[in-house]
């Protein structure tokens, strides 16, 4: 862009200076020249001020064009943003419904191991009765005689 408004000054640069060498080269008295000399400058400003206007043009155009090109990103981000926030409330929440899982299965096993324990106690403790009462009959014995 910055090319085409450096060509742009330049044509209107050098059509000033062709257009201006041109009249002072002309065979034409004082006051005529002036006169054309002036037409001349009034073409090329009014030229100039077009191309003003179409730079401004431009300007708007281009202007626009970024700003909706900037709300689309920023809609298109606000969108991302929610679909992460969604993805990222899932899986904690999967991540959550795991834990809870996860916990449930070893207070289960810790309550399935406590009763076998408890039941392996149980049966210990009558084995034990069992071979005490055997042993102390078998004492009776020996101290009777």
């Amino acid at each position: 862009m910055a090319k085409k408004g450096g060509f742009i000054v330049g044509t209107l640069f050098g059509a000033a200076v062709a257009s201006v060498a041109a009249l002072l080269y002309a065979p034409k008295p004082g006051k005529e020249l002036r006169e054309d000399l002036s037409k001349e400058f009034d073409h090329l400003l009014e030229r100039a001020n077009e191309y003003t206007d179409y730079a401004v043009e431009r300007g708007v155009e281009m202007y626009d064009a970024a700003s909706s090109k900037t709300a689309e990103i920023t809609v298109s981000l606000k969108e991302s943003a929610h679909q992460l926030k969604e993805q990222l409330s899932d899986f904690t929440q999967e991540a959550t419904n795991e834990l809870q899982r996860r916990k449930d299965e070893i207070v289960e096993s810790f309550q399935s191991g406590k009763e076998e324990l408890a039941e392996s106690a149980e049966e210990v403790a009558e084995t034990v009765e069992v071979e005490l009462a055997k042993t102390k009959d078998k004492v009776e014995e020996v101290v009777e005689g």
